[in-house]
């Protein structure tokens, strides 16, 4: 079976393509560039196409594409179309108007988050939708063996909650997390990320002395899940009913997590597998409790990992997709 496949790497091709003169940090000029960089490669992708003669074509999200491409190549390759979306194909912050019009090409979509299902099949009747809900590395993300935390490890990383991820800048999904934050802000808190934390500042004082730099890499990160007593996780707020691959991450490391609650979460989690919230009181309910429950937390931390590990990596999300585009030839 042939297979094009399409991600979102291709961005970082197009940057190089178009590159940082100082001519080209002029806007229109960027834009006109950028523009024919866009044309120029849809045209290769497309005969590349043309040649390969897939049997699927798999694109996750838009990849940079027109949706003149993708109908092409429906129409020229007659291979099955199938697209996996991670983001809201209607939320104007990531995309430009052109996405949308993909979705009536494709025959099966691979949907983050159900609440998007409702307005995509408005447009797209005809297609398969299923839900998808990522996976983990178990060669990143794996409990870190003691011998490999030092006390510097301990003293820049240990703390009562952490959170890493990032502020979206000036966004407001930035806000959702920075507020839900601000609740447990008296405690030992501990926020790594990228995206402009800072900008939460000017509204969230209290937050500015837990801000303790930008991302960590994933052999810091490991050792974070670890060494923090919680572990905050709070899916971006764009996703209504489900979350992110952050729990099987978190999970994977045996670390303790307390997330936003999500109703898709039960279709893989029973209540007494991971906590949730609902509400700010609720969290700061449980925060006090779970601090002070050091074998419960630690318990219930050891049977989400033997629930996780093994079952939810990126080969079982990948080998579900080919099996339900297989069932679907």
């Amino acid at each position: 079976m042939g297979v094009e496949v399409v991600t979102n790497s291709n961005h970082y091709k197009l940057n190089k393509l178009i590159g940082a003169t100082p001519l080209r940090k002029y806007t229109p000029v960027q834009n006109w560039e950028r523009r024919m960089c866009l044309q120029k490669y849809n045209a290769e992708l497309l005969n590349q196409c043309r040649v390969a003669k897939p049997d699927v074509f798999f694109v996750f999200n838009e990849s940079l594409l027109f949706p003149t491409t993708i109908q092409a190549i429906k129409e020229q390759c007659k291979c099955l179309m199938v697209c996996c979306i991670g983001d809201d194909p209607w939320d104007s912050v990531r995309w430009v108007a052109d996405f949308p019009h993909s979705l009536k090409y494709f025959d099966l979509i691979f949907c983050a988050d159900p609440v998007w299902e409702l307005n995509i099949r408005k447009v797209v009747p005809h297609a398969n939708i299923f839900w998808h809900y990522g996976g983990y590395d178990p060669e990143v993300f794996h409990p870190v063996p003691d011998v490999e935390i030092s006390e510097a490890d301990i003293a820049r990383l240990g703390c009562q909650i952490s959170f890493t991820g990032s502020a979206y800048g000036s966004k407001a999904e930035g806000a959702y997390r920075a507020d839900i934050l601000s609740f447990v802000a008296n405690y030992d808190l501990k926020i790594w990320g990228g995206d402009n934390w800072q900008y939460r500042f000017m509204y969230l004082p209290e937050l500015q002395k837990c801000y303790k730099g930008s991302r960590l890499d994933y052999k810091d990160l490991t050792k974070l899940y670890k060494l923090s007593q919680i572990n905050m996780n709070l899916p971006a707020p764009q996703i209504s009913l489900t979350f992110q691959p952050r729990v099987f991450e978190i999970a994977a490391c045996q670390g303790f997590q307390i997330i936003d609650n999500r109703a898709k979460l039960r279709d893989l989690f029973a209540d007494s597998d991971i906590v949730t919230f609902d509400s700010a009181e609720e969290l700061k309910d449980k925060v006090a409790y779970y601090l002070s429950h050091d074998a419960e937390r630690q318990q219930m931390a050891l049977r989400l990992h033997e629930k996780v590990w093994g079952k939810y990596t990126w080969q079982h999300w990948a080998d579900d997709i080919l099996s339900k585009i297989n069932q679907s030839r």
